[in-house]
């Protein structure tokens, strides 16, 4: 069943491990509904839903790819970096995601301390709590002045204090975009850069190939076909493998959803190939 080229894959999902509201049972029932034959599950810097997914991938009968999605950093910018086909058991890989747990937290805290300099009631406690295993990304910060109505919404609440640039804003990131590459492909994953429509600088996409990345992301939620295009076609002058997916985040981002964008199974395909797995 998964070996059909035009059958649809949604390499781009968020689940409740990281910063979605989204449970993987419910992400795997909104992909049979969308009839969807393969998905990965790119949660922030964790792979600590992939052995429950794999698992549902062989109840349901949906293909599942290991993935993640790693935060990183070039110069002063944030930049995402997927990675597919990892060995999530790989403990050099595992002792790196656990540093990136620790500094998220980190992050966290420093930022609710410039929120509480603000004048912002804020309880770090509180909101440390509200995340529990979970993964700690700026979302749980924003839910959580969506909660006690310091905002009206996420939207404000980024707008106002949470983006790149705002006054509680943080970018502490363990790995440059190079470091990132480079752990996911120690793992025996493949490297995809995530969202290229956010690299303001293009020469940028040419730098992080040369690093060694296997793929851009060209497939996205609210692109244009022009932007697809463009992006397909500096995938093709490159080399890259081209990838796409929906960056479901549950109900926090209401645009998009589970296979609400999708690429032919045919793309996992040139991913195999590139690992020798075909």
């Amino acid at each position: 069943m998964f070996e059909n080229a035009t059958n649809k894959c949604d390499l781009h999902i968020h689940s409740t491990f990281s910063d979605s509201d989204q449970t993987l049972e419910s992400i795997f029932l909104s992909a049979k509904e969308n009839d969807l034959s393969c998905i990965s599950i790119t949660d922030h810097d964790t792979t600590s839903g992939i052995k429950c997914a794999r698992s549902l991938s062989r109840r349901v009968g949906i293909e599942l790819i290991d993935g993640i999605e790693i935060s990183a950093h070039k110069d002063e910018t944030e930049i995402h970096i997927l990675g597919y086909f990892i060995d999530s058991e790989n403990r050099k890989f595992q002792n790196a995601l656990e540093d990136v747990r620790e500094l998220r937290k980190k992050r966290l805290i420093a930022m609710v301390k410039r929120l509480s300099a603000l004048g912002l009631a804020v309880d770090c406690d509180e909101i440390l709590e509200g995340i529990g295993d979970a993964i700690a990304t700026r979302l749980h910060l924003g839910l959580y002045l969506v909660k006690k109505k310091i905002v009206g919404n996420l939207w404000e609440a980024f707008k106002k204090y949470l983006s790149c640039g705002k006054p509680a804003y943080i970018g502490r990131f363990k790995f440059s975009v190079k470091e990132a590459i480079e752990l996911i492909k120690d793992s025996g994953g493949l490297a995809f850069i995530a969202h290229p429509r956010y690299i303001t600088d293009r020469a940028w996409i040419k730098e992080f190939a040369n690093y060694g990345a296997d793929g851009l992301e060209v497939v996205y939620p609210c692109l244009s076909a022009a932007k697809m295009a463009s992006f397909s076609d500096i995938a093709d002058e490159l080399g890259l493998i081209k990838s796409g997916g929906s960056d479901a985040h549950g109900t926090y981002k209401e645009y998009t959803k589970v296979g609400g964008v999708s690429i032919p199974y045919s793309w996992v395909l040139k991913m195999k190939e590139r690992l020798c797995l075909v």
